[in-house]
């Protein structure tokens, strides 16, 4: 998140403004993030040496997510700046004022609130003005132009802020490899630029589109800090968390269901379009289908299709349906599951007569014709959505890839006992798709069967699609253990006793060697065949690392700052010939993932000034460890702490930084090394 200062600067008025900005304004920022928010920036001061400081300005007033604006004094550039800001952006600014200033606050903001400071007591404010920015980043519209201009639409920032090409490039190549953990990094990076919401949506569709829904949620929650009510943030996550429910049970289940409704709730409020508004209230369909099977399945087996028809999240599941399908009737997934849940109801209906009975109020049996009468009206309707009629097909583009599948389940749900026809189309809309889609495709037909609907289709239908599933590969097995290691290099000849943490001797690397086996024994117990080893490649600790989960039985990820030539340069020669000799036999065995390609960080990070690549690195592995999903993640970092300098980039920093993003770590101290 970028904040920008709008403020007079120097001493003005017996008042020094650039003291409230250091004194106040940054340490609020820094405890904000402190508070969890992401925020960085400064005023045009910053920018003033380069490029047209109006346009900057401009843009910046535009686009940034925070402004700051200091009102004490009349000063007419802090004031047309506030002018700016309040018409370009509807929210996220706030005004501030020192206490007892003589200046009358103007009439145009005196119903705008602004928080005073204490100019004599600057840092007594520092806490009360990071929670007042708190909350005002919580806070809808704030601008009062917005506020009274009720249909003046802000302007699209896309005109205003470019994601660098190279970014681009990164997030892609991330994609196209399934590098999950490259992703994640990306996004924590991106999130300090100007660009930051561009570049947080184009990872985390990334991550979506690998089905990275973990690292997907951190990412657009993310961006939700930076946009509270962003629509694509807020869609995306209705369907991630609806992803992770079903895949967790019980409690988590239940929170992560409501989580999804919540992000779904919020994009309704900002959705514009029919189309938008079809496919949040079909997520909201599908979420209460989720409650829907948990309602019926929670008793007896014989009982379930009675309690499906009794339960009440099935009509609330139809009315979520029939409301998206009635703001699209293009839309053909909330109208093929609106008319599937229809005609398995009147099924239902049929079949438990005074149960049916029981749940209408008045006449049931005219109930249940008109919603007959509504699913063959459904079904006219689809076969024009999904261009069935000959009529008008010759004027029709193609339609889209879910669309076989939508016409499968129409034809099994009008005439279940057509098995040819239905397995056909079922066979049309599953060969060659993904895992995904065929579980997708499998989900309503599994209800079905369960409650005795729509047989024999179902049966001939399940069978297609539990052929297409043997024809892929077997999934890969969760993983139970990752192991992150870091540790001290062998020292270079240049290292004076006095600074010694890993001698270049036999000894201190048997004793390492042995340090290091002892705690990936103590970590993987019996699981070496479900466990992963992640490491660098420099020589001592990391080389050692590797040699000893070969010895175990552990596979390992080879992880370099720098290509193999520039790494071994930098990180390898220093401990002497047999450790560069093991390095590249190593590098043979296990191809590396490398970082980056110089030890300059990419053109798109360049501004970075206080970012280094070993800092960058440890991210890098404590990232692709995260996405290794494994049910146990673990840090081992053997090293000397009374030797080891403070600061970013260091395997002390990297025991820090995994602690922050929830890795377990385990400090071996690398101290017996010395004796």
């Amino acid at each position: 998140m970028r904040a920008f200062i709008v403020r007079p600067f120097g001493v003005q008025q017996d008042i020094d403004f650039d003291r409230v900005q250091r004194d106040l304004i940054e340490p609020a920022l820094a405890r904000l993030r402190a508070l969890g928010t992401p925020i960085d920036g400064g005023t045009t001061g910053a920018i003033s040496k380069a490029g047209n400081i109006r346009e900057d300005m401009f843009r910046l007033l535009a686009v940034s997510d925070l402004v700051i604006a200091d009102v004490t004094i009349h000063n007419a550039n802090a004031f047309y700046e506030l002018g700016v800001r309040h018409a370009l952006c509807p929210e996220y600014t706030h005004m501030i004022r020192a206490k007892g200033s003589k200046y009358k606050y103007p009439f145009d903001l005196q119903t705008d609130r602004y928080f005073e400071y204490d100019l004599d007591n600057l840092s007594g404010n520092i806490e009360a003005f990071a929670l007042a920015l708190r909350a005002t980043l919580a806070s809808r519209r704030d601008s009062p132009i917005f506020l009274l201009l009720k249909d003046l639409k802000p302007h699209g920032r896309a005109e205003l802020v470019k994601v660098p090409d190279d970014f681009r490039e990164d997030v892609d190549r991330a994609k196209e490899t399934g590098r999950r953990g490259d992703l994640r990094l990306l996004a924590n990076e991106c999130d300090s630029f100007e660009w930051d919401r561009e570049g947080l949506a184009m990872v985390g569709d990334a991550q979506f589109k690998l089905r990275a829904y973990g690292g997907a949620k951190d990412t657009f929650e993310l961006l939700r800090i930076a946009a509270q009510n962003h629509y694509h943030a807020n869609w995306r996550l209705g369907t991630i968390y609806q992803r992770l429910a079903s895949a967790a049970t019980g409690a988590e289940r239940r929170d992560l269901t409501t989580l999804s409704e919540q992000a779904i709730k919020r994009a309704l409020d900002v959705a514009e379009v029919p189309a938008q508004n079809a496919e949040l209230h079909a997520l909201l369909g599908s979420n209460a289908k989720n409650r829907w099977v948990e309602d019926y399945r929670g008793g007896d087996a014989g009982q379930r299709a009675q309690r499906a028809l009794e339960s009440p999240c099935l009509e609330r599941m139809l009315e979520c349906y029939m409301r998206a399908a009635a703001f699209d009737l293009n839309a053909h997934y909330p109208a093929i599951n609106m008319l599937s849940f229809l005609k398995a109801q009147t099924q239902l209906a049929r079949r438990f007569p005074d149960v049916w009975e029981g749940l209408r109020d008045g006449d049931a049996e005219g109930d249940l014709k008109r919603r007959e009468e509504l699913a063959e009206r459904t079904i006219a309707n689809l076969r024009l959505t999904l261009r069935l009629d000959n009529l008008f097909k010759p004027f029709q583009q193609p339609a889209d890839s879910w669309s076989a599948s939508s016409i499968a389940d129409l034809s099994l749900v009008v005439d279940p006992t057509k098995t040819h026809v239905i397995a056909n189309r079922y066979r049309e809309a599953n060969s060659g798709t993904d895992r995904f889609s065929l579980e997708a495709n499998r989900r309503n037909l599994d209800i079905f069967m369960e409650l005795g609907l729509f047989d024999p289709g179902v049966s001939a239908a399940l069978k297609v699609i539990d052929e297409e599933t043997r024809k892929k590969d077997p999934p890969e097995p969760g993983l139970k253990r990752a192991l992150l290691f870091t540790g001290h290099r062998v020292d270079g000849a240049d290292r004076s006793p006095e600074r010694a943490r890993f001698p270049r001797s036999a000894q201190a690397e048997k004793t390492a060697r042995q340090l290091i086996y002892d705690a990936v024994k103590q970590e993987i117990g019996d699981d070496a065949a479900e466990s992963v080893g992640l490491a660098g490649g420099a020589c001592g600790g990391d080389v050692l690392f590797h040699e000893v989960c070969a010895e175990l039985g552990i596979r390992t990820e080879l992880y370099l700052a720098l290509p193999i030539p520039e790494f071994q340069r930098e990180s390898v020669e220093g401990g002497g010939e047999q450790w560069v000799a093991r390095f590249q036999t190593l590098s043979e065995k296990a191809p590396p993932r490398i970082l980056q390609n110089s030890l300059a960080p990419p053109q798109w990070l360049a501004s970075r000034t206080d970012y280094s690549i070993w800092e960058r690195n440890n991210l890098w592995m404590i990232f692709n460890t995260l996405a290794t999903g494994a049910t146990r993640q673990t840090l081992i970092g053997l090293f000397n702490e009374e030797r080891e300098p403070d600061g970013p980039g260091g395997t002390k920093d990297l025991l820090a930084v995994a602690k922050k993003y929830g890795l377990r770590t385990v400090a071996v101290d690398a101290r017996p090394l010395l004796r």
